[in-house]
């Protein structure tokens, strides 16, 4: 939650000196495609067992933004939680940790501060934002080794475009796809195993908004 406020406080400073900025308030449907990359070191052997996962999903995501004359935005907005997928395999070795291993995680509490920035008079933008969000380890291992939820940062760009609805006062649409790269996951746990993961995201988005 702290980090959450260490976001949002600039953001709302920054909506403060616009005095003409309308707000905007809606609902985004997204879907994102997830890749996940990752290597373990298990212990003792110093064996790599690397693999790679992507992930297909629909999320819903809730946003509120300053809206300027010229189109400029600055908004917030946040998802509960996202999955990642997961993925299992089966290893057979003499270390005493045999059996099936299963890799998953989530993304919760994700939280972005993002500019929308028009290109001229061209009812297109770009998308540029810094996302946290905790990553939740939810992996069943045979050997009994867990690894820690951790906070990362993401960075987010993409391309969009807005505009005014035909029916209903004051309610706009966005059309958007972005792409965003996470900070690489690493820890090691008192087993000895070594986990280091890179993950990004690809999203393409639709929001309804409501101006006011």
């Amino acid at each position: 939650m702290k980090k959450i406020i260490a976001i949002l406080t600039p953001l709302f400073l920054l909506v403060s000196i616009t005095a003409k900025a309308e707000v905007g308030m809606g609902i985004s449907g997204a879907l994102h495609s997830f890749d996940a990359s990752g290597t373990e070191t298990t212990r003792s052997s110093l064996q790599k067992n690397s693999g790679s996962h992507t992930h297909d999903v629909m999320v819903p995501e809730l946003f509120v933004e300053a809206i300027g004359d010229n189109g400029f935005a600055l908004g917030f907005s946040f998802i509960p939680s996202r999955e990642m997928g997961s993925k299992s395999r089966t290893d057979s070795n003499d270390d005493g940790d045999s059996g099936t291993y299963t890799a998953k995680a989530e993304l919760s509490n994700v939280a972005k501060v993002y500019a929308d920035i028009p290109l001229g008079s061209y009812p297109v933008y770009v998308h540029l934002g810094i996302q946290n969000v905790t990553l939740k380890t939810l992996e069943s291992l045979n050997s009994g080794t867990t690894y820690p939820d951790e906070d990362l940062m993401g960075i987010t760009y993409g391309i969009g475009h807005k505009g005014d609805l035909p029916f209903g006062d004051s309610l706009y649409y966005k059309l958007e796809v972005s792409h965003t790269e996470f900070d690489t996951y690493s820890h090691s746990v008192s087993t000895g195993n070594k986990l280091v993961a890179d993950f990004d995201d690809t999203a393409g988005r639709i929001s309804i908004g409501y101006k006011f």
